[in-house]
């Protein structure tokens, strides 16, 4: 199996794990390489293999970056706080629902990431269901990776060649 990885580049991604879990920080960037010539689905793997020798529960995203031809990666633990990084980004369409303004207020007045969660689910209750099946088009998931943009596109046409090749033979 690929590793993309360095030994120092995991004990990095550990230390992030730990300030998105334990430090009230919402999401952490750590890294970024270039597009080109880069094992997507391994880079997943690896940042997969880090969330769970971590035993946290945080989840990683792969997804463009500012700069052209590259991508960056790191930890986040709330929904809102990755739809927040995509949004500014230009990744995702800004506020597609009221909804969405929940996490820019609550940051707006100060409030910590634990209690911007809580609000955002109890003011969404019933709608979680339908919010999942409309985010599944924009990124490709692998365990407990989200890969975002343009570059869950890549990975979706990688994948299905590889399954097809693996079905002729």
């Amino acid at each position: 199996m690929n590793r993309v990885l360095t030994e120092y580049e995991c004990g990095r991604a550990q230390m992030a794990i730990e300030w998105v879990a334990r430090s009230q920080k919402p999401i952490v960037e750590i890294g970024g390489r270039p597009v080109r010539g880069c094992d997507f689905l391994a880079l997943a793997r690896d940042l997969d293999q880090c969330i769970a020798q971590s035993g946290e529960s945080v989840r990683a995203f792969v997804m463009p970056d500012g700069i052209q031809g590259y991508c960056c990666y790191g930890f986040y633990r709330y929904p809102w706080a990755i739809k927040a990084m995509l949004t500014v980004w230009g990744i995702k369409p800004k506020f597609t629902n009221r909804y969405d303004l929940l996490w820019l207020q609550g940051l707006i007045f100060g409030y910590s990431p634990d209690a911007i969660q809580r609000f955002i689910l109890s003011a969404s209750c019933g709608r979680a269901s339908n919010l999942r099946s409309r985010q599944r088009s924009e990124f490709f998931r692998l365990r407990r990776v989200e890969i975002y943009g343009s570059l869950a596109l890549s990975v979706r046409r990688r994948s299905s060649q590889t399954c097809r090749r693996r079905k002729r033979h």
